[in-house]
């Protein structure tokens, strides 16, 4: 009775607590960050023409003048949301939480799959209220692409051993590298892993793991091809830690010593207490700064870690102890979720960042879900402590995030040049609008599309206009 009632107020508080995140994304967060005017002229480009926001046509990257070119498995799966929703920042929001439902929704298959729906949906809760996804997904971002793609391809994956399902699963691994540069180095790694865990405890099938590697590297030839002609690795090598720049500024001589001791160093930035337990993120995009990237839920989930580890030590005869029962699952976990931390060590910008670890979130979450399930499990009683620390953690999340965040954001998302495209009134107006925030050309172009009704294209020309007029006056 205790466990069928506390399922239903698992299942009742995901309903809330998930159509919560659609609430108020046009105000909250208040403002446009680049990043969000730079997907929606993209994705309205896209829509409208086939071409990108450089107008190049049908190209397999959206290219973007800074950042990270927007990536197919976003872009052109946007062009029907577009369709459907329009391109506004506000709708591409609804369009990163979706996608994260997407996600949510493979956590729970796949830890069916694996442990039966009671576990699943204690995933679900874990994943639900978690700080560390919460923020930066109401955010028009198409970084959680990947861990959803990841979270699909590891339930194709398990699903069966027919060479069908593990082809899919290869395609999706594929997709999650399309979708965000850190999933390109963590998915190969997860994938050795992965193989490991599996053989461990089913005989090899050669079929399917053919299967597998052929569709997962032919899917990745178009982007390989990209990286040969050095397209996709420019932001990268503006923001790794051996750019020749940045080890000048903290004089380095760039010696393979000086790189392992910067990597040591910030990959160590992103298990702090301060970043996991406390404050989270430094950047108001991807945090709200009051939680760490891990929920109250989380942090019990590791306080019953230590407690079945210490009565696998001192009850050595308990032969049920989740904690040896599923030693290799956990340290299946736990490997990638440190796997996960990797390419955002090798970058020196805004660390820590919860943002490019995103693809140790299903691992974190998948971790947390068993760890509550199989304490409640062993004691029935925690049941219902497991719904309503699960609901303490959800419920503070939404208050913080509805109450305090939107006013300590709103200078990470450029407020002003949203309230003053939404007073302009006349032509005049709008002439001095555009000489104003000239170097803002994403935001322009955005405001001029959505406001006046002009194509992807006749935006991009009155802007490159008065760019070259600018430029001829020596005032740019």
């Amino acid at each position: 009775m205790l466990k069928k009632t506390a399922l239903v107020l698992i299942l009742l508080a995901v309903v809330v607590f998930n159509v919560l995140r659609f609430w108020k994304l046009d105000s909250i967060p208040y403002g446009y960050h680049v990043d969000e005017v730079g997907s929606a002229d993209t994705v309205q480009c896209f829509a409208q023409m086939g071409c990108d926001v450089e107008l190049d046509p049908w190209p397999l990257f959206g290219s973007m003048e800074y950042g990270q070119d927007k990536p197919p498995t976003y872009v052109y799966p946007g062009i029907i949301w577009a369709k459907i929703f329009g391109a506004t920042v506000p709708s591409l929001r609804g369009y990163s939480v979706f996608m994260l439902l997407v996600g949510i929704l493979g956590l729970f298959f796949l830890t069916k799959k694996l442990f039966g729906k009671a576990a699943a949906c204690v995933v679900v809760l874990a994943a639900t209220c978690s700080p560390w996804a919460w923020v930066v997904t109401r955010v028009a971002l198409e970084s959680y692409f990947a861990p959803t793609f990841a979270v699909w391809g590891l339930y194709f994956f398990w699903r069966s051993g027919r060479w069908w399902d593990w082809a899919i699963a290869g395609f999706l691994f594929s997709c999650a590298m399309y979708s965000y540069p850190p999933a390109r180095l963590q998915i190969p790694l997860m994938m050795i892993t992965l193989l490991w865990y599996d053989w461990r405890r089913r005989p090899i099938r050669w079929p399917p793991c053919l299967s597998l590697s052929v569709v997962f590297i032919l899917s990745l030839l178009p982007m390989a091809e990209q990286y040969i002609n050095g397209g996709l690795a420019r932001r990268f090598n503006d923001i790794s830690i051996w750019n020749k720049d940045y080890l000048h500024s903290i004089g380095s001589a760039g010696t393979p010593w000086d790189i392992f001791r910067i990597f040591i160093h910030n990959y160590l930035l992103h298990l702090t207490p301060n970043f996991l337990f406390l404050t989270g993120d430094p950047s108001y995009v991807h945090s709200t700064r009051h939680l760490g990237i891990f929920s109250w839920f989380d942090i019990a989930a590791l306080v019953i870690l230590l407690v079945f580890g210490v009565l696998a030590v001192v009850r050595r005869s308990w032969a049920g102890n989740p904690v040896v029962k599923h030693k290799c699952w956990l340290v299946f976990l736990a490997v990638n979720f440190f796997i996960g931390i990797i390419p955002s060590a090798l970058t020196n910008q805004e660390l820590p960042h919860a943002l490019r670890i995103c693809g140790s979130w299903p691992f974190m979450m998948l971790f947390t879900g068993c760890m509550w399930y199989w304490a409640a499990e062993c004691v029935k009683a925690l049941w219902p402590v497991l719904a309503l620390v699960g609901i303490l953690s959800g419920a503070v999340l939404v208050y913080q995030y509805f109450t305090v965040y939107p006013v300590q954001s709103k200078g990470m998302f450029d407020y002003w040049i949203k309230d003053a495209a939404e007073s302009l009134k006349t032509r005049e107006d709008w002439k001095k609008f555009l000489l104003v925030f000239h170097r803002q050309n994403y935001h322009c172009i955005y405001f001029m599309e959505h406001r006046l009704g002009l194509t992807c294209k006749q935006a991009h020309d009155i802007w490159w206009g008065l760019y070259r007029e600018l430029q001829a006056r020596h005032e740019w």
